[in-house]
């Protein structure tokens, strides 16, 4: 790279030094193009001035001869139009003359109309008396005989009215015996079909006693339910701890095991003979013992190895321990072979300094050395420490590991033991319920039973007072209805046949017929006179205006034609004024054409020269862009130029420091030190991705994982579990659709069988409703009948077979009643409530819907309540219901039994 380096910044000083000398040519050549510039502009300004001052006297020729010519057009619009006003005011003139003229013959025809109108408004005064008495006198005349016939009618009517009445009581009284008679004879059946008090006295004891019985029970059960309860909630608290005892149990053997299992291999002795793996030592020296030794910990013992230890007993003259320190061979179980070394290895917690004789070693507990002869190691013996640490590791959790057992076989007993406690408690509980159900089941049965019988025994005593009620008052209504049948045959027989008083009626008729026709000719006339005089009146009134407006036109043209007149002289006096004007304005508009070209051709000369400048100033400042350009592309150059060699001079610099630093050479001097030939290296690309490919496969084998196969058995185990689960869901899933298969088959099963019983009916109460037709429901846009819609198919008489979309609105109406009364047929309610159906019917089809609600009834045993506003709804009614608000803020029901009602109208 430094080589590069050099090279490149070489050839960048030279190309700097080029673009310097191309800068200096074209800033020389920019300068000359500007001064070329600065003269053509002058040029151009002075072209400029002349030609705006040319222009500024072509258009003031200009505005002249402009302003001439439209005072010349005026002038002859004026003179034309005051011509046109002249034939315009003759006409005038003319038309003013007959006016006048016709508003005198019309003045002389309404004078003559005036008088012709007051002699028929005299004679109409004079003939109105006369009319008016005759009048009077048929007015009278018609009068009493309208009240001769009224008195007459009000005298057959009164007769009718009271045979009516008379026949209306005696039928109402003998239907009042008649119902007497029947209500006896029910009442006497009712009470000989009351059942016995007695057996339902008994019933009902028998049934307190077992509510009593069952409710003990109940107690004592909740009693043994809450105590059983609180035995499962405690011992599930404790099965709570007891699971995570035994999962810490578990953890704990778990990481032993699996921290063994590590270390052993690990520490598994090697193939080759040698010490490390023969050697024992106390927890704490490992660092101590590896530092020590050092690589003397790979030779073996066996004479045959290359490196081994013969063996060297402690001998009586050598060195003693200084004060501080004491052997390693104390700490240390190794073979006799290393007594004497060991005994020369000194350890101490710290280094104190203390004198060591030759031979002697002084090691701390943290590892670092120092020999007699003053070396010292900080760091020395890493791996086998490390061995050893692991090696003393395993021997402690060979130790712990029967603990760790014994502790896991024990949370494993308790947690069994205290899970058969909650299965026993919940067993109880499940018993304490189930007798508890049972106990309130018998209780609820029991307690249904009393009231069952409680209430028979007093809808017995009901009926019984009720029965005494109804026989005395139906003895009573019997006396009172005898009675008034022979009152109402009594009054039957008195009352006159009404044949004369037929004939009285009939002749006053013809009189009052014959008295009402001569008042209305009367009439008549008198109106036709009243008329003829009211016409001429408004005719009179209506001619005098208009002589009024004819005078007032008359007045109004003799005006205007004098305004004409005087319209006429000032007309004239104009047209004179006028008359020499064009042709002064024609000598003006020629010598303005002459002095406006001539101001053209001196602005177009002038244009020409102006033109030219500005191409000379144009080339100019072509020239200068170009120069301009030049010279920033040359400095561009140059100052690219002299960036790339000062980057490429730092870049060789930099390769120089990095070798210094990392070599402590010079680049040119580092083949002779690294011992390579310089015409070897590759290019600097290759070299580093040969590196960076070196170094990433280092870092991808990464550290060791000592837990990897207790992971990969969680794993596994992890994976077994989902596997599992996903095969019971699958089967969940498989039984939810056989489920779903099942409740739709029946779902089809039930709908199918509905829909034919609500479409049976449905034809059926259409055909009934109409008086003809048919009717029928279609399942449509789906063979399946879960997904199928509806469809109303309906015929009424005389029409043709269409969707009920198509129908009128009373005839959608009652189809959509046929078929409530269909889905209400298939499966009948005790009440049915029917808001304001008949709202869009009309009178024909509120009575078949009324005929339709009897059917109803006497088909089902349901109770209708109709909500309505219509009368005729309501007489078909049997009873009626209505609020009313008797004063502000009070409302009150309002019931009316109509069949009471019926027969006091009767009665009346």
């Amino acid at each position: 790279r430094w080589r590069d380096a050099a090279t490149a910044a070489d050839a960048a000083k030279k190309e700097a030094e080029g673009a310097q000398a191309q800068v200096s040519a074209r800033t020389q050549a920019h300068e000359e193009a500007l001064g070329v510039q600065q003269a053509a502009a002058t040029t151009l300004a002075t072209a400029r001035a002349d030609a705006l001052a040319v222009r500024d006297r072509a258009t003031e020729a200009m505005h002249a001869l402009a302003t001439l010519r439209s005072e010349r057009a005026t002038v002859e619009r004026r003179i034309g139009e005051l011509k046109d006003a002249e034939l315009r005011l003759a006409e005038d003139r003319g038309r003013e003359g007959a006016l006048a003229r016709d508003a005198a013959e019309a003045l002389a025809r309404l004078a003559e109309e005036e008088k012709a109108l007051d002699a028929r408004i005299a004679f109409a005064t004079t003939k109105m008396p006369t009319l008016d008495t005759a009048l009077a006198e048929a007015e009278r005349a018609a009068r009493d005989a309208e009240v001769a016939l009224a008195q007459a009618l009000a005298a057959q009517a009164s007769e009718a009215a009271e045979t009516r009445v008379a026949e209306a009581a005696l039928g109402a009284a003998r239907t009042r015996v008649e119902r007497s008679n029947r209500d006896r004879d029910r009442i006497d059946a009712e009470w000989r079909a009351l059942a016995d008090a007695e057996p339902l006295k008994a019933e009902k004891a028998r049934a307190a006693e077992a509510r009593a019985q069952a409710l003990r029970q109940a107690e004592s059960a909740r009693t043994g339910l809450a105590r059983a309860d609180a035995e499962e909630r405690s011992a599930i608290e404790g099965r709570n701890r007891a699971q995570a005892a035994r999962a810490s149990a578990h953890a704990e053997l778990a990481q032993l095991d699996s921290e063994a299992a590590a270390l052993a291999k690990a520490t598994r002795p090697s193939d080759k003979d040698r010490l490390l793996d023969k050697l024992k030592v106390e927890a704490g020296y490992e660092r101590a013992l590896a530092a020590a030794l050092g690589d003397d910990l790979e030779a073996g013992l066996d004479a045959r190895s290359e490196r081994y230890w013969a063996g060297a007993e402690p001998q009586p003259g050598d060195p003693a321990s200084p004060q501080g320190a004491t052997p390693l061979g104390r700490h240390v179980t190794a073979p006799t072979g290393l007594a004497r070394r060991l005994a020369q290895v000194l350890v101490a917690e710290t280094d104190a300094g203390q004198p060591l004789a030759v031979g002697q070693r002084l090691v701390t507990l943290a590892g670092v050395l120092r020999r007699w002869d003053g070396y010292v190691a900080k760091s020395g013996g890493a791996a086998a420490a490390e061995r050893l640490t692991r090696v003393n590791r395993l021997a402690a959790i060979e130790k712990a590991r029967p603990a760790a057992v014994r502790a896991v076989d024990s949370a494993d007993m308790e947690l069994a033991r205290i899970e058969e406690a909650i299965a026993e408690a919940r067993r109880a509980a499940s018993d304490c319920r189930r007798v508890l159900d049972h106990a309130e089941n018998a209780g609820r049965e029991a307690g249904r039973a009393e009231d069952r019988a409680t209430a028979q025994l007093e809808r017995l005593d009901s009926q019984r007072a009720d029965l005494d009620s109804r026989r005395a008052r139906v003895a009573a209504e019997q006396d009172e209805a005898g009675s008034e049948l022979a009152r109402a045959e009594t009054a039957k027989a008195a009352l006159p046949d009404g044949s004369a008083t037929r004939n009285r009626v009939a002749a006053l008729s013809t009189d009052a017929e014959t008295k009402r026709a001569t008042s209305a000719s009367a009439r008549a006339e008198r109106g036709t006179l009243e008329r003829e005089m009211g016409q001429a009146r408004e005719r009179l009134a209506a001619a005098g205006a208009e002589a009024k407006s004819w005078k007032s036109r008359a007045g109004e043209a003799a005006r205007r034609s004098a305004e004409m007149d005087k319209r006429g002289v000032e007309l004239a006096e104009e047209s004179e004024r006028l008359a020499s004007r064009p042709a002064e304005l024609d000598a003006k508009v020629a010598q303005a054409e002459a002095e406006t070209e001539a101001a053209r051709s001196q602005s177009a000369t002038a244009q020409a020269a102006e033109r030219e400048a500005e191409t000379a100033l144009r080339d100019t400042e072509g020239a200068v862009r170009a120069a301009n350009e030049t010279l920033a592309q040359a400095r561009e150059e140059r100052a690219g130029a002299l960036a790339r060699a000062e980057n490429q001079e730092a870049r060789r610099i930099e390769m120089g420091r990095l070798s210094g630093e990392r070599f402590e050479c010079p680049p040119p001097l580092l083949p002779e030190r690294a011992g390579f030939e310089s015409n070897t290296v590759r290019s600097p690309q290759d070299e580093s991705s040969s590196h960076e490919k070196l170094s990433a496969e280092r870092e991808r084998i990464g550290p060791v994982n000592l837990v990897a196969e207790s992971e990969l058995a969680e794993l596994e185990a992890a994976f077994t579990g989902n596997a599992r689960e996903r095969d019971e869901l699958a089967q969940a899933v498989n039984r939810l659709r056989g489920s779903i298969g099942t409740l739709n088959r029946e779902g089809r099963q039930r709908l199918l069988a509905a829909f034919e019983a609500v479409d049976m009916h449905f034809r059926r109460l259409f055909s009934t409703l109409f008086n003809g037709g048919a009717a029928h429901l279609e399942l449509i846009d789906s063979d399946d009948p879960l997904e199928a819609g509806l469809e109303i198919m309906a015929q009424p008489p005389g029409k043709k077979l269409q969707s009920l979309t198509l129908l009128s609105g009373g005839e959608q109406a009652l189809t959509a009643v046929a078929l409530i009364f269909a889905l209400f047929l298939t499966n009948p309610a005790p009440i049915c409530v029917l808001d304001e159906v008949d709202a869009p019917l009309d009178d024909a089809n509120i009575e078949r819907f009324c005929d339709l609600l009897e059917a109803m009834t006497r088909e089902t045993a349901t109770r209708y309540l109709i909500v309505t506003h219509n009368a005729a709804t309501m007489s078909r009614m049997h009873r009626l219901f209505g609020v009313t608000m008797v004063e502000q803020g009070v409302s009150r029901l309002v019931s009316v039994d109509l069949g009471g009602a019926e027969n006091l109208l009767a009665a009346a």
